[in-house]
C-alpha cells in the first residue's frame, strides 16, 4: 500500500547524525599512533598481530590487517581495516575501506567509503560516495548520510539515511527511512518492514523488489523565487551582525574571567604554546571519549549526577575553547612582532577572535578551521588543569616561531 504523509520523523534522527559525524570528523586531523610510521608515513598493524586498545593509528596510508582489543581510533588520508576490533571503531579518511570484523559501533567519516566486513553493531557513515557492499553485513541499525550511497548488503534492523542518490539491492530487517531526491530499488532489494522516504520524486522500484510493509512518501516542496531572493538577501547582514555580536559575547567572557582568575588564560594557553601536537591529540580523545561517557552514565542510576555535571561542563569548555585559541593567537603575534600589550591585553585577545571569526567564514576552510579551534581549546585546558597548574604562579609563556 502507497500513501503520501506529511511527518517529521526524520528531523531527530538527521539532528542526531550530524551531531555525531562532528566528532567524528575531527580525526582528519589526527592522533599519535599506536605503532610507529615509517618514512613513507604508513602505520600498519601486520596479520597475526593482536594489541590490547585503545589502538591509535595515523598516516597518509593506514593499514589494519591484525586484531585490536577494545576501541579503535583511525585518521588518515587512504585507510584500510582488514583486522578484527573488538571494539568500537572511529575513522576518519579520505577513502576508507572495512572488510573487518567490528564487535561493538562503527563511526566513519570520510569523501569514499566502503564497507564489506562484519559488524555486531551500529554503523554510522557520512561522506560523499557510501557503498556497503554484497558481502557487507550490519548487525543493528545503519545511519547514514552522503551524496551517492549504495546498499547491496544485509542490514539486520533498520536503515536511516539521506543523500542526493539513493540505491537499495540488498536485503533490510526492518524499516528503511530515508531523505532523498532519486531513490531507487533494484531487483533484489528486500525491506522486512516499511519504506518511509521523504523528496520531490517518487522512488523508482523495481519490479524485483520487495517491500512487506508499507511505503509512505512525504514530498518536499521547494522554497518559491521571491522566498529564496529574501532570504538570501538578508543573509550577508545576519552573518555580520552574528559576527559583532560573537565577538563582543567572547570579549566579554575573557573580561569577565580575568577578573575573577587573573592567571586562568595565561595558565590554560602554556600547553598549546609548549606541545601543540600533543594539545590537539587530547582535544580530539576529549571530544570523541566525553559525549559516550555522558550517555553511558545517565543509564546506570548512581551515574546520574556525574553525567549531569558533564553535560553542563562540556559545552561551557567548547565555548571557552575558541576565546583560549584567540589568548594564545594574541600573545603569539604579540611576541613574533614585538607589541606592546595595551589594557590588559584586550586588543589582542579582540584580534585573535577576528581572525579566528574570519577563518571560520569560507564553507569548507571554515568548518575545518573551527574543528582546529575546537580540538586546540579543549586539549589546552584539559591539559592545563589535569596537572593543576598553580593559578598564583606568573607564567610567561615564549611565543616563538
Amino acid at each position: 500500500m502507497k500513501r503520501v504523509k506529511k511527518t517529521v520523523w526524520w528531523k531527530g534522527v538527521f539532528w542526531s547524525i550530524n551531531l555525531l559525524f562532528l566528532a567524528i570528523l575531527l580525526g582528519f586531523s589526527g592522533v599519535a599512533s599506536a605503532t610507529t610510521l615509517n618514512e613513507e608515513n604508513l602505520d600498519h598493524l601486520a596479520a597475526g598481530e593482536t594489541i590490547e586498545g585503545p589502538g591509535f593509528f595515523a598516516g597518509n596510508v593506514v593499514k589494519v590487517d591484525g586484531n585490536v582489543e577494545g576501541t579503535t581510533f583511525v585518521s588518515g588520508q587512504d585507510v584500510r581495516i582488514n583486522g578484527n576490533i573488538n571494539g568500537d571503531l572511529f575513522v576518519a579518511a579520505q577513502t576508507i575501506s572495512i572488510k573487518g570484523t567490528v564487535t561493538g559501533n562503527i563511526y566513519g567519516a570520510g569523501q569514499a567509503l566502503t564497507f564489506d566486513g562484519q559488524s555486531e553493531s551500529d554503523v554510522f557513515f557520512a561522506g560523499q560516495n557510501i557503498s556497503i557492499g554484497q558481502d557487507a553485513s550490519v548487525g543493528r541499525d545503519l545511519f547514514v548520510a552522503g551524496a551517492t550511497i549504495l546498499q547491496e548488503g544485509i542490514i539486520q534492523r533498520n536503515l536511516f539515511g539521506g543523500g542526493a542518490e539513493v540505491v537499495l539491492s540488498g536485503q533490510i530487517g526492518g524499516d528503511a527511512n530515508l531523505q532523498t531526491d532519486s531513490l531507487k530499488l533494484q531487483d533484489g532489494a528486500n525491506i522486512a518492514g516499511d519504506l518511509n522516504y521523504k523528496g520531490e520524486n517518487e522512488a523508482d522500484i523495481g519490479a524485483g523488489a520487495t517491500i512487506a510493509g508499507d511505503t509512505d512518501w512525504e514530498f518536499a516542496e521547494t522554497m518559491d523565487k521571491g522566498t529564496t531572493a529574501v532570504r538570501e538577501s538578508n543573509r550577508p547582514y545576519m552573518k555580520f551582525v552574528w559576527f559583532l555580536w560573537s565577538l563582543a559575547s567572547a570579549l566579554l567572557i575573557w573580561f569577565l574571567i580575568r577578573i575573577w582568575r587573573p592567571a586562568f588564560w595565561q595558565n590554560t594557553t602554556r600547553p598549546l604554546a609548549e606541545q601543540p601536537l600533543k594539545t590537539l591529540g587530547v582535544g580530539l580523545l576529549t571530544l570523541l571519549v566525553v559525549p559516550p561517557m555522558i550517555i553511558l552514565a545517565m543509564v546506570t542510576v548512581i551515574g546520574i549526577p556525574i553525567a549531569l555535571i558533564l553535560g553542563a561542563v562540556y559545552p561551557i569548555a567548547l565555548y571557552l575553547s575558541r576565546i583560549i585559541v584567540a589568548v594564545f593567537l594574541g600573545q603569539w603575534l604579540a611576541n613574533r612582532f614585538k607589541w606592546p600589550e595595551l589594557h590588559k591585553g584586550v586588543w589582542l585577545v579582540l584580534l585573535g577572535l577576528i581572525i579566528l571569526g574570519v577563518l571560520r567564514m569560507p564553507p569548507f576552510i571554515g568548518f575545518l578551521s573551527s574543528l582546529l579551534i575546537v580540538m586546540a581549546g579543549l586539549g589546552s585546558l584539559v591539559m592545563a588543569y589535569h596537572r593543576a597548574t598553580p593559578e598564583t604562579a606568573s607564567v610567561q609563556t615564549e611565543l616563538d616561531l
